[in-house]
């Protein structure tokens, strides 16, 4: 319109007896005109894409983060319990520390255990550790040794979902039971699950203060863990694992999981919508090269976690 406008200024200066547009002037201004369109067309589609891409990286990066956090925090504490006296009746080689991380019958609690494929029954009520079968995800349970004060706005005291954890007795003939009567063990479970009416998995944490199962994140595509497994007696990293072949060590759990000292931690997240991009090619928590055909962006996060208390303190083994 402000070619056309130009045009008509130019004509009016040129006389009052040259009235009106050639053909030629009219062709060549909405030629002009719809080549400006075009081109500010072009641009808007080309930024709106683009910020569309930015925010799903952002929301997929923001996302994937906060859930790797929250289950290294836990991975980092499996096992923790205080310090309460050591045992040195078979010598210094022989001497194992003794903690208040304990059963109720007194014999220490097991700080990590995991299923290659996941649950039987993930989001059934109650806490339920059968690994299944199928072909799944991998999951797994952490438990530790939680703070005596329980405060929901600190974080002390309390599962995984923020709930608070209840007491525990002490056995009286226990060396902790001289420190406090009763402690807080908590067990969070870590899982991917869909629930009924929804297309997609969600990653799950199920706390024991009240046993409910809460999302953290949906779009997961694959979760997977590796365990880094010490020679017996030792806390370096021998090899890696997964949860099947740790179980498979020996008939001793307590001891198969004992000896895990690390944890390769692998998430796959994927974006809401399909995007007006190329296919992304990205690389799976399997290692293998993939194509995103369906258009949405990929995010993949990996860590390795050190399982500090395995290396930090020895639990006389259960009777």
């Amino acid at each position: 319109m402000l070619i056309i406008a130009a045009i008509c200024q130019k004509r009016a200066q040129q006389g009052r007896f040259q009235s009106g547009f050639s053909m030629v002037e009219m062709l060549v201004a909405m030629a002009i005109a719809s080549g400006v369109l075009l081109v500010s067309t072009t641009l808007y589609l080309g930024s709106s894409a683009s910020f569309r891409v930015s925010e799903d990286k952002r929301r997929l990066y923001q996302d994937g983060n906060y859930a790797m956090r929250l289950m290294e925090r836990d991975l980092r504490q499996a096992g923790f319990g205080n310090l309460v006296s050591v045992s040195s009746s078979a010598g210094a080689a022989g001497a194992m520390a003794i903690t208040d991380f304990i059963l109720a019958d007194g014999t220490p609690a097991q700080g990590l255990r995991g299923c290659e494929n996941g649950f039987v029954k993930p989001l059934a009520p109650g806490k339920d550790f059968s690994c299944s079968a199928n072909p799944g995800m991998a999951g797994f349970e952490v438990s530790y040794r939680l703070d005596d004060h329980v405060d929901a706005a600190s974080g002390a005291g309390v599962d995984c979902n923020g709930v608070g954890v209840d007491l525990s007795a002490v056995p009286p003939g226990h060396p902790a039971h001289l420190q406090a009567s009763h402690v807080r063990i908590a067990r969070n479970l870590f899982f991917v699950a869909t629930r009924a009416g929804a297309s997609a998995n969600s990653l799950y944490c199920q706390g024991n203060g009240n046993n409910s199962a809460q999302p953290i994140l949906n779009n997961v595509e694959d979760m997977q863990l590796m365990y880094g497994v010490a020679a017996l007696n030792d806390v370096s990293v021998s090899r890696f694992l997964n949860a099947t072949q740790v179980a498979s060590l020996s008939d001793d759990q307590y001891q198969n999981w004992g000896r895990v000292v690390s944890v390769q931690l692998c998430l796959l997240l994927f974006g809401e919508r399909s995007l007006s991009i190329e296919p992304q090619r990205y690389i799976d928590c399997s290692g293998s090269a993939r194509l995103a055909s369906d258009r949405k962006l990929r995010a993949v996060f990996r860590r390795v976690v050190a399982v500090r208390n395995s290396a930090a303190a020895s639990l006389v083994p259960p009777s």
